[in-house]
């Protein structure tokens, strides 16, 4: 599993876009099992179509086991592995006991020691998740590959595992459900089964790609506003404010303008403003509480620490007015379920472009995209600015198509796979609006 951004813990994908009314506990702890869902008929008929009682049809028969828990049955393989193209990948798996726990599935599309892009996903379109899996059925997983341009030519592997995401965003403890002893000459050391192995065409060739030079953090300027805006997110009184510059996936590559995000940022003596404009085709985000999961949706975020703070603040914004906050005294800690019982007391606003939760085939109005505006009180963030004060600010944007896959995350300042990570944010400054 590459190490994933997950924005209250150990962040940071798929998608996962069209369950409603997830209710989480308190705690924020339970796993896909425990959780009540609320699925729509078409959701239902999805699963159904999924979940089969017989063994099917298919290209490639392949049994690997992982424990004595499910198999890997088999696989279908469409589309050209090119680069710059996308492959279709359908797997079988067959459950055999029951597993509890907050589990995902992985996809590693690798070239072995050169470059690895994670797929890491619930069930069925997010739909199902192992823990829901019920002993007998077989589950039919299609997952799809988009290979970058710059992918190296040559052997490229599918490899394909379990981990409990749980585990990961609670306490960064990598778990996997291990390869049963039959089946490790089928797999790799850390319990990742080999699907396939694929000849890559027309990326880079296989001499060594030179590093990618590492770009500053970026600044930006905040100016001091005479007026506070009006919080209604259609930001026609921001048009004074230049915007950031457009958001980068966070491994410093270009972000797919479907998903193209920026944002401005502004302040008077008692708030800090915040604004989102973002682009978006299909808006969704089913978790409706408060200091929820908001990440494993459409939402965007910020991380900021004044000057001088041990302590750090995180905030969401969903495109369903859903909002998160968290106080952070170190790195991660406490953990965000306990981090997020504290309150800013800020203010938002959202304006749609399109609907939320709709799917596309019925939606009759195109998603264009969605805009936030949020005003956050400098007295909840212990600390008032100064007119040359300089704080650490990164700010985020995840699309619900891919909540846990770097291509479908955006960062203003790349730092990687974590983003709490403040090495490497953005600085901004706050000056005056004159």
């Amino acid at each position: 599993m590459a190490k994933m951004p997950a924005p209250k813990t150990a962040r940071a994908a798929v998608l996962l876009t069209l369950i409603l009314a997830v209710a989480l506990s308190a705690a924020g702890c339970k796993s896909p099992a425990q959780r009540a869902r609320v699925l729509t008929k078409d959701q239902e008929k999805q699963i159904a179509a999924n979940v089969l009682k017989a063994k099917p049809k298919m290209q490639h028969e392949r049994r690997i086991d992982f424990e004595d828990r499910l198999s890997l049955i088999g696989y279908d393989l469409s589309g050209t592995p090119k680069a710059g193209g996308t492959i279709d990948v359908t797997m079988y798996f067959q459950m055999h006991k029951p597993v509890s726990g907050d589990w995902k599935i992985f996809v590693h599309f690798e070239s072995p020691g050169k470059r690895r892009q994670p797929f890491d996903h619930y069930g069925v379109g997010g739909l199902y998740p192992v823990a829901n899996w019920k002993a007998g059925e077989i589950i039919k997983d299609k997952v799809r590959i988009a290979i970058p341009k710059d992918w190296p030519n040559g052997k490229t592997q599918l490899l394909v595992g379990f981990f409990d995401w749980g585990a990961w965003s609670k306490a960064s403890q990598n778990r996997r459900l291990k390869l049963a002893a039959a089946s490790k000459k089928l797999g790799t050391a850390d319990d990742r089964a080999l699907v396939a192995t694929l000849d890559v065409t027309g990326g880079q060739t296989a001499r060594k790609a030179p590093p990618r030079p590492k770009a500053p953090a970026p600044t930006y300027k905040a100016l001091k506003r005479t007026a506070a805006p009006t919080l209604d997110g259609k930001l026609d009184d921001w048009s004074g404010v230049r915007p950031t510059r457009a958001f980068l996936q966070p491994d410093g590559r270009p972000l797919n303008k479907a998903i193209a995000t920026t944002a401005k940022l502004s302040w008077d003596d008692t708030h800090l403003y915040i604004a989102y404009q973002t682009a978006d085709d299909d808006i969704a985000n089913t978790h409706t509480a408060n200091d929820t999961t908001l990440w494993e949706g459409d939402v965007v975020e910020m991380f900021v620490q004044p000057k001088g703070s041990r302590a750090y603040y995180e905030f969401q914004w969903a495109p369903n007015k859903a909002t998160f906050d968290a106080k952070f005294t170190g790195h991660r800690a406490p953990k965000w379920e306990e981090a997020a019982k504290w309150n800013a007391g800020g203010k938002h606003a959202v304006a749609l472009d399109g609907s939320v939760n709709v799917s596309q085939a019925t939606d009759k109005v195109a998603d264009k995209g969605w805009t936030v505006e949020a005003a956050i009180p400098f007295a909840a963030l212990g600390a008032t600015p100064k007119t040359g004060d300089t704080w650490t600010v990164n700010l985020y944007r995840i699309d619900s198509k891919g909540t846990h896959n770097l291509a479908f995350m955006g960062a203003w300042a790349p730092v990687g796979g974590d983003f709490h990570s403040l090495k490497g944010a953005g600085q901004i400054t706050f000056v005056d609006g004159k």
